[in-house]
């Protein structure tokens, strides 16, 4: 199998929930993605496993040669990886190892640990294998971690010379719009607060999660143009009563369920998957639209989905196996829950996963 095909089917895999923890990374993307690179996986003189820093035990050392280590890779289980960059470079500077690599499988961070600035300014590349073609995802791999790259040094040249690139700023400039875009799509959690708190602060009355979220999901559209009650008033404009009805039906393999709101569609295809599937919760909130910054939206406690407002944590929903899901989301967040759940599911929104609202 080639690189490609490799990263290929790892992505298949982490969009399924198939590495829940630190040695399933390590075991079954790492030492993979390694061995497709060109590295001797067998030879612990070449790949040294849990190798000795001094103020820990990196997870892996490339060494050349043998025994000398030129790359240390740090694996954390999913989710983990940004909470142990300070550990990470720590052990860098306590070998004199030029170059890190911090990963969760899913996002792959090389680090200059001997460069000047924050953590983040030390981070020459952060490849997420979820928002970049395989084919892109694999030139990365290759570009730092090929075996002939490593040992011939030029993998650790081209780290520092894109370090000092002055084009870095300007790369991740264009990308604004696509990372804003993805954002509000999604109904990000902390953009719908600012917004609410904003609002609330002018108008002394909180909107409603869901309005807000619809707004910013809508930028950018016509819809977004609606003038303001006092000004529509002027220009003859009506404005419906209400908020639109969220019954509907759903459509799941071939099953028609009925339901009253985007909570009980949401609740509705997690608890009919997990019927068919009890590895399928556990996979479900490894996945990363499965959390927020502060919380997770699946979990078996209530004070995982709530960890800072133990007033909410009774807004959830009981799933088989002891599962439970965060019921205060805004309905654009629980159509993200049940895109996921699809995803993990291994079937499509929109044709084995159909919803109305």
């Amino acid at each position: 199998m080639t690189i490609e095909a490799t990263v290929t089917d790892i992505i298949a895999r982490l969009r399924q929930g198939k590495f829940p923890n630190e040695q399933a990374v390590s075991q079954g993307i790492v030492l993979r993605v390694l061995q497709e690179l060109g590295w001797d996986t067998w030879d612990t003189t070449i790949v040294w496993p849990e190798f000795q820093t001094g103020e820990g035990r990196s997870d892996f050392a490339l060494c050349h040669p043998p025994s000398k280590p030129s790359v240390l890779i740090e694996v954390k289980q999913p989710g983990k990886a940004e909470d142990s960059v300070r550990q990470a470079l720590e052990y860098a500077f306590h070998t004199g190892v030029p170059f890190i690599v911090l990963t969760d499988g899913k996002t792959w961070s090389f680090y200059l640990p001997a460069e000047q600035g924050s953590y983040e300014d030390r981070r020459v590349y952060k490849l997420d294998l979820f928002e970049r073609p395989s084919t892109e995802a694999t030139e990365v791999l290759t570009r730092y971690l090929s075996r002939t790259k490593v040992e011939s040094g030029e993998a650790l040249e081209t780290a520092r010379k894109e370090y000092r690139s002055r084009n870095r700023k300007s790369q991740a400039r264009i990308i604004i719009p696509e990372a804003w875009r993805e954002l509000v799509e999604k109904g990000d959690e902390l953009l719908v607060d600012l917004l609410a708190s904003a609002v609330e602060s002018k108008a002394g009355v909180r909107p409603d999660d869901d309005d807000v979220a619809e707004f910013l999901a809508g930028l950018g559209s016509k819809s977004v143009q609606t003038p303001s009650p006092e000004v529509g008033q002027r220009r003859g404009v009506q404005f419906p009563p209400g908020k639109p009805s969220r019954s509907g039906k759903l459509y799941m393999l071939g099953k028609t369920h009925s339901y009253h709101n985007a909570k009980d569609a949401m609740v509705i295809v997690l608890r009919e998957l997990a019927k068919r599937d009890p590895s399928f919760l556990e996979r479900c909130s490894q996945h990363p639209d499965a959390q927020g910054r502060k919380r997770r939206y699946i979990a078996h406690t209530a004070e995982e989905l709530y960890p800072d407002r133990p007033d909410l944590r009774d807004c959830r929903e009981s799933l088989p196996g002891g599962w439970l899901v965060a019921t205060n989301l805004n309905n654009i967040l629980k159509k993200t829950i049940i895109k996921l759940a699809a995803e993990v599911a291994g079937l499509s929104l929109g044709k084995d996963v159909v919803v109305e609202f």
